[in-house]
């Protein structure tokens, strides 16, 4: 599509709207939440409700790389807890322009084949079959904004691929130079991108997608799209890389909490306390449209590992926090051993898995199996609590269901012990006075629901407190 001197203005104008709207999206640094709780998700399957993502590169997973070698680590895999395996593309990887040595999974060469490196079709059905064997779902990466320099689709259909006013290919950011984005103003596109969305479903039995920078795809095309992919499988599972409660309107099950995640680097550094995360899970969970499942993580393949940002006194507190807030929660590959590396995206790289911490494996695997358990944490309401200390180093929330309660305490600056008392809303004090509840790791720590008073709540700390059948 080649542009007219005004519109490549317009387009250009658009461009620099575009970017400030994508940072904030992307990075949570926008504009208040505007209300779209009137609105619903559509409801997850159960198996994405209590579930737990792992994010599997699998360039890095292995020493081989190959599906057929990661067959190998699912045992593992299952023992963790975790049932929902997103592996980040698998396409072949495009050569034109690309970064590093063995270029970058979201360079797709071609939307409809399996990258060699990886292994061969056979070897993917055997890993997608080896998972479902042992219980876990598997959902692929796709790439629906942009391809390859050199994508298989350029020579045949040019017109589907963004053009500046010279002719030459496009992209919006200007970064990702191994990439041209796609022109979805060209209706054969969308149909060959939908048509692709069904056919990995379709041949392999995925069981969903995570769909890259969904944002910057028009969200019409996802409307249209959506409803055909759950009529090729009805307990597909969407995650959008993306933060925008439109595209859960428009279909996706969930989306990032992008916001959360940089405000949590925040508290890490004191610059903000505690009680702000807390409030603004809160303000995402009565704001957000309803049955929506924010996907919630201390690191992915785009951020530094957790180790590197939030230390690792820090780890038990803010993992923690992240298992018992509604939504679901992510581990990328390596997590949760404590590696400290992020692999690059256009090179070898292997996780030291034999170096791994298997204290942190041993805390990642109790987390899980709390967390499913105690549908609680998934289905439950989200309550923030009141909490009086000097310096807002601690917060506090209740989590309720029908026939549970818990309740979560946690300081998650460092350096501070503070003196804590945590108030109830008046419509519950009645209902739970003098409610006794049991620290879930220490039998002996007990509390009542409504005389809640810490002399001194250590640094780094989080607990969890239960009463069941109040």
């Amino acid at each position: 599509m080649k542009l007219s001197p005004m519109k490549t203005l317009a387009w250009v104008v658009g461009m620099m709207i575009f970017l400030v709207l994508y940072c904030e999206r992307k990075h949570g640094e926008g504009e208040p939440l505007a209300d779209y709780s009137s609105y619903s998700a559509p409801v997850a399957p159960e198996w994405a409700r209590n579930g737990v993502i792992y994010e599997i590169y699998l360039r890095a997973f292995t020493p081989e790389g190959t599906f057929r070698a990661a067959i190998e680590r699912l045992d593992t895999l299952q023992q963790l807890g975790v049932n929902i395996l997103w592996l980040m593309p698998i396409y072949p990887i495009g050569e034109k322009g690309r970064k590093g040595t063995l270029g970058s999974p979201y360079s797709v060469k071609d939307f409809r084949r399996v990258n060699p490196e990886f292994g061969t079709e056979a070897d993917f059905r055997a890993f997608v079959r080896a998972a479902h064997q042992r219980g876990m779902k598997v959902i692929l990466d796709m790439v629906p904004n942009h391809g390859a320099n050199d994508n298989n689709l350029m020579s045949d259909h040019p017109d589907w691929f963004m053009r500046d006013e010279q002719g030459n290919f496009t992209r919006e950011v200007a970064d990702w130079s191994d990439i041209t984005d796609f022109n979805y103003d060209h209706p054969a596109m969308r149909r060959y991108m939908k048509e692709t969305m069904r056919y990995w479903i379709e041949a392999f039995d995925i069981d969903g997608y995570r769909c890259d920078v969904a944002g910057m795809v028009p969200l019409d095309f996802w409307e249209e799209t959506l409803p055909v992919l759950r009529q090729a499988k009805p307990d597909i599972y969407l995650l959008a890389e993306w933060e925008d409660p439109r595209l859960l309107i428009a279909g996706f099950h969930s989306d990032y909490d992008w916001t959360l995640y940089h405000l949590l680097k925040e508290v890490r550094k004191k610059k903000k306390r505690t009680a702000e995360a807390i409030q603004l899970v809160q303000q995402k969970d009565s704001l957000y449209p309803r049955k929506a499942l924010p996907m919630r993580f201390l690191e992915n393949h785009d951020e530094p590992r957790s180790f590197q940002v939030f230390g690792a006194a820090a780890i038990q507190a803010y993992a923690t926090f992240i298992f018992t807030l509604p939504g679901i929660p992510l581990i990328y590959a390596g997590q949760e051993i404590g590696e400290t590396v992020r692999p690059s995206l256009f090179e070898k790289f292997t996780i030291n898995w034999a170096a791994g911490d298997t204290a942190l494996f041993r805390m990642y695997q109790q987390l899980i199996r709390m967390r499913k358990q105690h549908p609680v944490f998934q289905t439950g309401k989200f309550i923030p609590l009141g909490v009086a200390a000097m310096k807002g180093a601690v917060g506090a929330f209740l989590r309720i269901s029908d026939n549970q309660l818990a309740l979560v305490m946690t300081n998650l600056w460092p350096d501070f012990a503070e003196k804590v008392s945590v108030s109830i809303p008046g419509e519950l004090q009645a209902r739970y006075k003098n409610v006794p509840l049991v620290n879930s790791n220490d039998a002996k720590d007990r509390i009542v629901l409504d005389t809640i008073y810490f002399d001194e709540f250590p640094p780094f700390t989080t607990r969890v407190y239960f009463q069941t059948n109040p």
